[in-house]
């Protein structure tokens, strides 16, 4: 028998030029990432596919289980970012959410850093995109 959950998780997505700004309450769910993956095609799209980056904010109990981590991970093989950065500042358990966002970015071959500043990872992601 298959149950479905609400979504766990709440997010804002904003654009800054050619960055996409998700700031993403935690924890998640699968079902919270279906609705985030297309939130984030929407802003893809209107920044353009081929140059854009994206700064991560992680806020609050930022984890998410082994099955979400896969199900985003196949979303993310998709993509086309130039660059990634994660913002820890606002995250409860920032050791656990970079662990979990690390698997997920390195098995796709992401360019990623992580920040505890959004200026400082804005200033890297545009040293990142043309």
């Amino acid at each position: 028998m298959f149950i479905k959950f609400s979504a766990h998780g709440k997010t804002d997505i904003s654009i800054e030029d050619k960055v996409i700004i998700i700031e993403s309450v935690g924890p998640w769910n699968i079902e919270y990432f279906q609705l985030l993956h297309n939130d984030i095609l929407t802003a893809v799209e209107k920044v353009g596919r081929e140059n854009y980056a994206i700064l991560f904010i992680p806020i609050g109990e930022a984890i998410c289980t082994h099955e979400v981590i896969n199900f985003h991970i196949n979303f993310l093989r998709q993509g086309n970012t130039k660059a990634l950065a994660v913002n820890l500042s606002l995250s409860e358990v920032p050791n656990t959410t970079e662990s979990i966002c690390r698997i997920a970015y390195e098995k796709v071959g992401l360019t990623f850093d992580f920040f505890n500043d959004n200026e400082q990872a804005k200033v890297w992601l545009e040293s990142k995109i043309s």
